[in-house]
């Protein structure tokens, strides 16, 4: 039971994303070391859309929810074990080279946003929407034409696609300062503790996102 005592702080706020992580890496792991490649495969595709739904519900739903926030975590540490294993037979060390990149990242741009090398008002909140939603467009159709071509039609496939996953590293990262703000504004504005748990999901999905984008682009790079 939330009171009106209970305020969201930086250090609730902090534990919760820390738990979260902790299921992530539990579910990635187990996956990754314990599953067969086959059963990596086959549940690669339903833990991504799982996830999404999820993702989805959680973002737009009026209650916060955090079993639903925990089981999230857990759907997406199968997607990104299962993910990671593949990537890592067919490219050795890319995985290590991936999650370094974006620990440095992730750090990087906290320490900016701490030093306010970045303004986050309204004006780049805006950018950073439109921007969003045109690369979620983008991704979206990129994956319908990829799933009937058989992955012919794919845009990170063709010579360009290095630049384009570069973009998605890009946004990932500038939207890690939204993620800040938020804990920053909750936290100012003395919001129930219960906040913590949507300000937390809403780093974890940035990272996770931004985790995704560096291993596609270095896959990219190591292809070519």
């Amino acid at each position: 039971q939330i009171t009106s005592g209970n305020k969201m702080t930086f250090e609730g706020t902090s534990v919760k994303i820390a738990g979260l992580f902790i299921v992530l890496l539990a579910a990635a792991g187990a996956t990754w070391l314990f599953a067969p490649i086959e059963t990596q495969i086959l549940l690669l595709l339903p833990a991504a859309l799982v996830g999404f739904g999820l993702a989805l519900w959680l973002t737009f739903s009026r209650k916060i929810n955090p079993v639903g926030v925990v089981v999230y975590a857990a759907v997406e540490g199968v997607f990104l074990g299962g993910l990671s294993s593949l990537f890592e037979q067919m490219y050795p060390g890319i995985v290590y080279i991936a999650v370094m990149a974006t620990l440095v990242t992730a750090g990087g741009m906290f320490a900016a946003y701490y030093f306010g090398l970045i303004k986050v008002d309204a004006r780049f909140t805006r950018i950073m929407f439109a921007s969003l939603i045109g690369y979620g467009l983008f991704a979206l159709v990129n994956f319908g034409f990829s799933m009937f071509t058989g992955g012919s039609m794919n845009a990170y496939g063709t010579e360009w696609g290095w630049a384009i996953a570069l973009v998605g590293v890009g946004l990932a990262a500038f939207t890690l300062y939204l993620d800040f703000e938020d804990i920053k504004q909750g936290v100012a504005k003395g919001l129930p503790a219960e906040y913590e748990w949507r300000a937390a999901f809403g780093l974890t999905v940035t990272l996770i996102w931004l985790y995704v984008e560096i291993l596609r682009l270095l896959s990219i790079l190591r292809r070519d």
